[in-house]
């Protein structure tokens, strides 16, 4: 009886938790694993994968890999697979899948590589490899997937240790090492395209490396001087491979925004944070970019999502508060994220309270004179959406077809979610834009069925 109160208490309070144009659509979590070194934390790394039509999410915790099926806006735990080492101290583990295979490492004590077999989702995750011959311990894998190539960061092997080792995945279940890569002290993470890595080098900020034919690294080039500069943690590349996401995990750092698109040249364009305020524990942890939105992990302020369409003005879209404990633990929060396809439903875990699946409706590519509201017609919600290009502050006035005032909101983001339409009649409805920082009024019509 207990137990079923604690969920129920649980579950309202991430029902009310601080949110911005993200609802959560399910949560999912396990008091019966070991906790970490903080006395609070268990869970770690988050991955997605599509596996027959179907979306899957995977959970790294303290005792191994959680798999969960996305369905009918659901998590739907189908699968779980023992890491080599379990306990308190298994903070790290990290996935990336190629080719229907997982791959699997964790950063502590006397671990392992795994590989599991995908193709027998939901109904199981047979583990094909578990060996710490090539591998005891890495911090993070990235599998340049074009190429077949695994990129293991800040490695234990039997040999000694390596900053990072690139090995050849082509035969998914006999990787073989390439060769290391120890021009730094420590590679903390990569994004890989095409033999192109974009390293993550802790003090000694981001190299671009690309890999020779001959199994040779040579740097394209380097950015280790920057403002706000601290440790280089982790990053993500958009697209059109010209702007690098990159986070230095530290407290109060901004995100970079860094224009990539002249390796000879690599600059910082643009500067951002989860919070307004100097917050020391604001923390970027990890990114993932989809269609010039970028979607992080903040330690104490959750999931965060933001457009970097325009790489010198990044704007807040959305966010969702996954950790509601007290200050006293500095990492504590949200560790990952993945978003599936357009960023329409959106994992994220958070080291004490498990996954989170989260429905999101990313604003149009192209907006149109500059305003949009969308879905039109409407059946529950509506989005309204402009681009400021400095401050946003504004309010939105929905009228009925006889100019009778419903409802006024106040928005302060280029983004805002106008939800529970449905309580009103079917019909044609207006929605008014007033600018209060200039003489802007902008009035669009839509239909509620």
């Amino acid at each position: 009886m207990k137990r079923i109160v604690y969920i129920l208490i649980f579950s309202q309070i991430f029902l009310t938790a601080q949110s911005e144009n993200l609802l959560l659509l399910d949560h999912w979590t396990k008091d019966s694993l070991p906790f970490c070194y903080d006395g609070e934390s268990i869970f770690n790394e988050v991955w997605g994968v599509n596996i027959n039509g179907s979306d899957y999410g995977i959970l790294g915790s303290t005792a191994g890999a959680h798999f969960f099926k996305i369905e009918n806006d659901q998590l739907v735990e189908v699968a779980f697979v023992e890491g080599k080492y379990v306990g308190r101290e298994a903070v790290h583990r990290d996935y990336h899948d190629y080719n229907g295979y997982l791959y699997a490492v964790c950063d502590e004590n006397a671990s392992s590589l795994q590989i599991m077999d995908l193709h027998y989702l939901p109904d199981s995750v047979p583990v094909l490899y578990d060996s710490d011959s090539l591998i005891i311990r890495a911090h993070n894998l990235f599998i340049d997937t074009s190429l077949a190539k695994l990129y293991a960061c800040a490695v234990a092997t039997n040999s000694g240790f390596n900053a990072m080792d690139v090995y050849d995945i082509s035969s998914p279940l006999e990787p073989i090492l390439l060769y290391s890569y120890n021009d730094v002290g420590h590679v903390h993470d990569a994004y890989v395209y095409n033999d192109t890595a974009f390293l993550n080098c802790g003090p000694e900020g981001l190299k671009v490396i690309k890999s020779s034919s001959n199994n040779i690294a040579i740097q394209l080039g380097e950015l280790n001087v920057y403002m706000d500069k601290d440790y280089n943690h982790s990053g993500w590349l958009n697209q059109s491979k010209t702007t690098y996401i990159m986070c230095d995990e530290a407290p109060g750092k901004d995100v970079k925004v860094v224009d990539v698109s002249d390796l000879n040249d690599i600059k910082v364009s643009s500067f951002f944070n989860s919070s307004m305020d100097d917050d020391e524990n604001s923390i970027p942890h990890n990114v993932i970019v989809r269609n010039n939105i970028a979607y992080l992990s903040y330690y104490h302020d959750g999931l965060q999502v933001f457009d970097i369409s325009d790489p010198t003005q990044p704007k807040k879209l959305a966010y969702y508060d996954t950790y509601i404990g007290g200050p006293y633990v500095s990492w504590a929060g949200s560790w990952g994220v993945y978003p599936f396809r357009n960023g329409d439903r959106i994992i994220a875990s958070d080291r004490a309270n498990g996954l989170f699946l989260l429905g999101f409706t990313p604003p149009p590519t192209v907006v149109e004179n500059p305003f949009s509201i969308f879905p039109n017609p409407v059946e529950d919600y509506l989005y309204f959406y402009r681009e400021h290009f400095a401050e946003a502050d504004y309010d939105l006035v929905i009228h009925d077809l006889l100019g009778k005032k419903i409802e006024t909101f106040q928005g302060f983001n280029d983004y805002f979610k106008i939800e529970n339409l449905s309580r009103l009649k079917t019909g044609i409805y207006f929605l008014t834009y007033y600018s209060n920082l200039d003489s802007t009024v902008w009035t669009s019509k839509f239909f509620i069925l």
